[in-house]
């Protein structure tokens, strides 16, 4: 496995060199390739549940949200926590910061949970609008690695409450060591203990 993982980035790193697709476009082979199955199989063996990555759920064009085939929750544009351009508009290059709500990957799944198999595990990470996608594998990468295209991915914590940001201890650390060891639990415990943060009502 090791193996083939050098064989991989040595191909990566020939392809950033070629000019012959875009860095965004590598950049999203990688992930699927590298850190996408990596991803996948750490979160079987630890039988992770998160609605971000259930088969019942799925983007509506309409709305412009993610919805819940089963209604658990309401409709919700928020994914992950991250600010991502605003297609909404034709020829926008406006970026936004998701609505304030608890966002899909930290929703607590219900028992119609059925998790998505490993060709499909991103379907709701992935769209036409690769600029989008990037931003969302990116977001996704920092929170469950500490890493973000190689920096410490403090933007998503910021995003999420400036304050929760600006008074963590293990940013220093965070420095020295290269990622960050907390940002999913941070994020999470926020996600769960923020008094003014409700969870959505699911729907009767």
């Amino acid at each position: 496995m090791e193996y083939l993982n050098n064989k991989m980035n040595i191909f990566f790193r020939w392809l950033s060199n070629s000019n012959l697709l875009s860095v965004d476009l590598i950049y999203r082979i990688y992930f699927m390739q590298i850190f996408g199955s990596k991803l996948y199989f750490r979160h079987k063996v630890n039988s992770f549940r998160s609605c971000a990555f259930c088969k019942h759920l799925s983007f509506d064009k309409f709305l412009n949200k993610y919805i819940c085939s089963h209604g658990e929750y309401e409709a919700c544009g928020s994914l992950i926590p991250c600010i991502i351009p605003d297609t909404s508009y034709i020829n926008s290059r406006t970026y936004i910061e998701e609505e304030d709500d608890i966002p899909w990957l930290f929703k607590e799944p219900c028992l119609n949970f059925d998790v998505l198999d490993s060709k499909n595990y991103f379907k709701n990470f992935i769209s036409p609008d690769l600029n989008s996608s990037i931003i969302k594998l990116e977001s996704l990468e920092g929170i469950f690695t500490g890493q973000s295209s190689g920096c410490i991915p403090c933007h998503i914590c910021a995003c999420v409450n400036k304050e929760m940001y600006s008074k963590c201890s293990n940013i220093k650390s965070a420095n020295m060591a290269g990622k960050c060891n907390k940002i999913y639990d941070k994020v999470n415990n926020f996600y769960c203990t923020e008094p003014s943060l409700v969870k959505t009502s699911k729907v009767s």
